[in-house]
């Protein structure tokens, strides 16, 4: 109970710092820092990788023998690609990109009847204030450093490992039985990334480089799942599968050096 209570106080405290921060720069500072999280500071090669990447959606639509073009998938998978480029190069403006994929996200596993998709896509939905919050709460009342992007990546020791590993058995068996007690075709099949993405957003949250192995495994899955669905979709999870090797490499990257 003691452990909870600090816990409770830390979080109050934390967050009073972040939006009194928010308050001292004002509207104009505040969209400064996002003009700056966005743009400053990426390399020519991360931009390239940005732009050759990104591409990838609107390549698949054009080049499409098609009647009429899929804007909604389009823009999801634009959106969901650079989302998680952002994650990779650790930039808090993942978050604003991660809101807008999930909400159109909804939309088409909803249309697709996914529903597994659409409980996960619910939570992501959720969880993207509350990493926002995590992140600058970590620049500010960490680092004191809100004006950049800048982030501290930690990696899981054994207990944690196991302590994931279990709440992943534990997701998926869960989420398996309640959709089997509705008469799914596939429960403990829809039920893997519920599992895989619910625990990599923990992780992520948590700025675990970890997360990226449970992205790896959630992107193929999910590449099998929409196969012959939506191929805006299955391409945004192949980009997502590339991005997710860059950010182990970047995240194993920003552990040895902090």
């Amino acid at each position: 109970m003691k452990k909870i209570v600090e816990k409770i106080t830390q979080f109050i405290e934390n967050f009073k710092n972040v939006h009194a921060e928010a308050r001292k720069i004002g509207f104009a500072g505040v969209m400064r820092l996002l003009w700056n999280d966005l743009f400053v500071g990426r390399s020519l090669f991360q931009w390239l990788y940005l732009i050759v990447l990104s591409s990838v959606p609107l390549i698949l639509e054009f080049t499409q023998n098609t009647e009429s073009h899929d804007w909604i998938g389009l823009f999801a998978s634009w959106t969901g690609i650079v989302c998680v480029i952002l994650v990779a190069e650790g930039r808090a403006s993942n978050y604003l990109f991660g809101a807008i994929n999930s909400a159109i996200y909804l939309v088409l596993s909803m249309n697709a009847t996914f529903y597994g998709e659409v409980l996960t896509t619910v939570y992501f939905f959720v969880m993207q204030p509350i990493g926002l919050y995590t992140w600058l709460s970590n620049r500010i009342n960490e680092q004191g450093r809100p004006e950049e992007s800048h982030f501290e990546a930690k990696k899981l020791g054994l207990i944690d490992w196991l302590k994931y590993l279990a709440l992943t058995a534990i997701i998926w068996i869960g989420m398996g039985l309640a959709y089997q007690s509705i008469s799914s075709a596939r429960p403990f099949r829809d039920s893997v990334t519920d599992a895989t993405n619910g625990v990599g957003q923990l992780l992520m949250t948590r700025l675990y480089r970890e997360q990226w192995i449970f992205w790896i495994a959630t992107n193929l899955f999910s590449i099998y799942l929409w196969w012959g669905e939506n191929i805006h979709i299955q391409g945004m999870y192949w980009v997502y599968t590339l991005n997710s090797l860059v950010g182990w490499y970047q995240w194993t990257k920003a552990v040895k050096e902090g």
